[in-house]
């Protein structure tokens, strides 16, 4: 079994801020795939989405020395795996997968997350959930997961509304598996408030949402707070939250 891969490391998981299913500030293992098949405009690991141009991958030697050592793409299962273990220091809450998108390479995923849950870990995904039915292929597996719903301006496709769509369909096959899950919604200052509605409407009684600024933020309190207030009159003002990339200012991956 071979994958293409970006990066293995040991962290915090800085996002999903207090809604259900979150991890937020937990230890996480990072095992993140190349290759996307979106392009949102505020993406964080841009270097990665062809996966084609990522000849090789990093996995850190130990956790928080910014030490890495790399090796060829493709990996193979055991060489991921190994880098995972190096990296287990006794406290780990799960496992993060993510990209990239990682289902796009559904298999391999699969076999690794199979591998992990039989060592004794949780599988945790990070996905952008556009495609329902590879999602299914690994529901069973996840334990957390985190769906992003790409709002309007992340202008991550042409048909948008058609992508949210898929992405409720995968939270609903998460949720179905017994997977918790919670939505993370990316907003800036162009995010319209007619649109968060009609997510809201969506997940309602489905998932809860993390409402998250793009970073650098540049969308002022009062805004944001509308979009919260909008958020949770329909869903329940104990199901959205908000979320920050704080890792980023923890200075660590």
């Amino acid at each position: 079994m071979r994958l293409i891969m970006a990066e293995v490391f040991n962290s915090w998981q800085g996002e999903g801020g207090s809604v259900e299913g979150s991890a937020f500030g937990r230890r996480q293992i990072f095992v993140r795939f190349a290759g996307c098949d979106l392009h949102c405009e505020w993406c964080d690991s841009k270097q990665y989405i062809d996966a084609s141009r990522v000849s090789r991958w990093r996995y850190e030697v130990e956790p928080f020395t910014g030490k890495f050592e790399y090796r060829p793409n493709p990996a193979s299962l055991e060489d991921v795996v190994d880098a995972i273990l190096r990296l287990d220091t006794g406290d780990i809450h799960s496992i993060s997968y993510t990209g990239g998108e990682p289902t796009l390479q559904v298999k391999a995923l699969k076999a690794l997350m199979e591998r992990m849950k039989h060592l004794g870990f949780d599988n945790f995904l990070e996905t952008h959930g556009g495609l329902p039915g590879l999602i299914k292929e690994i529901a069973p597996l996840t334990d957390y997961a985190s769906v992003d719903i790409k709002d309007e301006t992340a202008k991550a496709v042409d048909d948008w509304r058609n992508l949210v769509l898929r992405e409720v369909k995968s939270i609903r096959v998460l949720r179905e598996a017994g997977a918790k899950v919670y939505a993370k919604l990316v907003v800036t200052s162009e995010t319209k408030v007619e649109n968060v509605r009609w997510y809201a409407e969506l997940l309602k009684g489905l998932a809860p949402l993390a409402i998250q600024p793009r970073e650098p933020i540049e969308i002022g309190q009062e805004r944001l707070m509308e979009l919260y207030r909008e958020a949770a009159g329909v869903m329940g003002r104990k199901n959205v939250g908000l979320s920050f990339q704080v890792h980023k200012y923890l200075t660590v991956l």
